[in-house]
């Protein structure tokens, strides 16, 4: 009976992982489009490498460094013009 219910956890963590990973995958792809679409000559090429060879950190380094200083900068512009 131990070893069902042990089976059943498993079975219940691979679930929870699943989406979990998916989602990862999804962001790295996201940080992949946005670099290539706002990043140019060789700091794009740079970014680029690094999202690709080191995902589970360049990925969330690239969105707080790169992406959300963009974002701040475009609202306070568009807000200034106001």
């Amino acid at each position: 009976m131990h070893s069902l219910a042990a089976a059943m956890l498993a079975d219940i963590g691979g679930l929870l992982l699943l989406p979990i990973g998916l989602l990862a995958l999804a962001f790295w792809v996201w940080m992949i489009v946005d670099c290539a679409r706002h990043e140019t000559g060789g700091t794009m090429l740079a970014w680029l490498l690094v999202i690709l060879f080191a995902a589970i950190i360049a990925a969330p380094l690239y969105f707080f460094l790169r992406k959300l200083p963009r974002q701040r900068s475009r609202q306070f512009h568009l807000a200034s013009q106001l």
